[in-house]
């Protein structure tokens, strides 16, 4: 006993260098387990000696090394350039680093590597990607600014700021520009000061018009900016309008969270509901937990207690538990689950991948609106009040200029303006964007002229950008409005991030990257 006791000492351990890497800030993340990354990752000696085949540690102390199968790897896209001298292994580091966002701090290194030559690279490829990006903003005449605002815990603030344009062959592209520590104070002054700074040290001031952004009350602080026109994020103001209208119904939403904490925190509770779904015939399907009031995971969460009702009742009738919903609590979180459901079908309508620009807005708050008239008609009470805060906060959008101009110069949405008896200020506006536009057109046809034929093409397809980029001549004016236009985006966060149940874990390590770092990892994770 003794002795298997002292082999247990003198074994070998893992021991990393700090802790942040484990995503402890984190409720969901016990201290205790590492973040699951994307592709297995192996512990080697580098060495090729025959004595240290099968070793998983080199001195005690594992080796980080990647699976070079690109099965286990798609999402590295490309090689990090290096110093000559110092091999393939730090390129290997870079990837870990950049693609995971990792800590440089939760990574062991063997000579000859060190963490200061490992930040050394990275300040390099930094600064070769920055060149590239600065490349490419210079070429645009005009950029659309986007500024998210987020947290790594309630007293740490950082602002991402995003530039989005339509290129030479009309793809949108979106660059992270910069990461800003709000050290200080993470107020709408404090924003525009550092979009201020950004936008001058990529001179990119005067070729910006517009921001979207997730912070609140920044168009009264925006008195030194005049020009710029900052828009809300879409996707931040559908949240906002939720949690308005769920805040009544919020001790309700609190029981149905404690009716699925006590199924995952009991096995047996568990076994019996699978039980129960067998014998009356239910869909299997794990009941999912909502945090908070985000309304897509609490859509989902209300959606598999009210699917799975029957087996759960059953089960807390057997085990006494006093959770149950009656039948006037069940009748409103059908009307939540409904009303849920036609914004789930709004957002998915704005768009499923990347950032999309904003000329479908004005449709899909149309549709909205309609749909929970439609559900307001049938006395759903969160449908009559989710209505209303809805015109409160986005009803007027098809009243905004240059909202209606975005979405004229859509060919797939036009006729949501042009229906429009009062088009004439959306007419007024292209033809004045028109005449300062610094595009030159060969052939001689009237601003009138093309714009009325725009208006009368019917039967569009393919995507928007196809359509303006396959115009011939003739439209090449009209063209560079729309090149300007299209590039508003409606969301700070790709829209992707928009749709998922739980922020993905590649958010959440961005949260545990040391501050001066920060910047760097995550202009490169953005931009390769």
């Amino acid at each position: 006993m003794a002795s298997r006791m002292h082999r247990d000492m003198k074994r070998k351990r893992v021991h990393f260098v700090d802790h942040h890497h484990r995503g402890s800030r984190h409720g969901h993340l016990s201290r205790n387990k590492f973040m699951q990354l994307p592709y297995p990752r192996v512990y080697k000696p580098e060495r090729n000696h025959t004595s240290d085949r099968g070793r998983k540690f080199l001195h005690g102390r594992p080796f980080l090394r990647v699976q070079t199968n690109q099965q286990a790897q798609p999402h590295i896209q490309q090689e990090f350039p290096t110093n000559k001298g110092l091999g393939s292994g730090i390129k290997k580091l870079l990837n870990i680093i950049i693609k995971d966002l990792q800590p440089l701090s939760s990574v062991n290194i063997e000579a000859p590597l060190s963490q200061s030559s490992i930040r050394c690279e990275l300040q390099s490829f930094y600064r070769t990607k920055r060149v590239e990006v600065q490349r490419s903003v210079n070429k645009a005449h005009n950029l659309v600014l986007s500024a998210e605002l987020w947290s790594s815990n309630k007293n740490t603030f950082y602002l991402t700021v995003a530039g989005h344009l339509i290129n030479e062959n009309w793809e949108l592209k979106s660059y992270v520009l910069d990461t800003a520590h709000l050290i200080h104070k993470s107020t709408a002054e404090s924003v525009v000061e550092q979009l201020l700074r950004i936008s001058k040290e990529w001179n990119i001031t005067e070729k910006t018009q517009f921001v979207v952004t997730n912070v609140d009350g920044i168009k009264r602080a925006q008195n030194n900016i005049r020009k710029w026109t900052f828009i809300p994020c879409f996707a931040f103001t559908l949240d906002k309008v939720v949690r308005e209208t769920l805040s009544d119904w919020e001790l309700l939403l609190r029981k149905c969270q404690q009716i699925v904490a006590f199924f995952h925190q009991s096995d047996e509770a568990s076994q019996h509901l699978q039980k129960h779904r067998i014998s009356l015939k239910l869909q299997s399907r794990e009941l999912t937990q909502s945090s908070g009031l985000k309304w897509l995971p609490t859509f989902y969460m209300l959606k598999t207690i009210l699917e799975q009702w029957p087996a759960i009742f059953e089960v807390f009738v057997d085990k006494r538990v006093d959770l149950c919903l009656n039948e006037n609590e069940r009748k409103i979180v059908d009307q939540i689950v409904k009303v849920l459901d036609v914004l789930k079908e709004a957002t998915l309508k704005v768009g499923r991948q990347g950032f999309i620009s904003i000329s479908n807005i004005i449709p899909v708050v149309q549709m909205l609106q309609e749909r929970l008239r439609n559900l307001g008609m049938m006395e759903n009470r969160i449908a009559q009040k989710l209505s209303e805060k809805c015109d409160y906060h986005i009803g007027k959008i098809n009243q905004i200029l240059w909202f209606r101009v975005c979405t004229a110069l859509d060919p797939q949405y036009k006729t949501s303006v042009l229906r429009d008896s009062s088009i004439e200020d959306v007419k007024a506006e292209i033809k004045r964007q028109m005449r300062e536009s610094k595009s030159v057109c060969h052939k001689s046809r009237s601003d009138e002229s093309v714009l009325l034929n725009y208006w009368e093409m019917k039967d569009i397809s393919g995507s928007t950008l196809e359509f303006w980029r396959n115009l011939p001549e003739e439209f090449r004016k009209l063209s560079s409005v729309a090149r300007k236009n299209l590039s508003v985006v409606s969301t700070v966060i790709p829209m992707e991030n928009v749709h998922q149940m739980k922020e993905s874990q590649i958010i959440n390590r961005r949260n545990c990257l040391e501050p001066e770092n920060l910047n760097m990892i995550l202009f490169l994770n953005s931009n390769l």
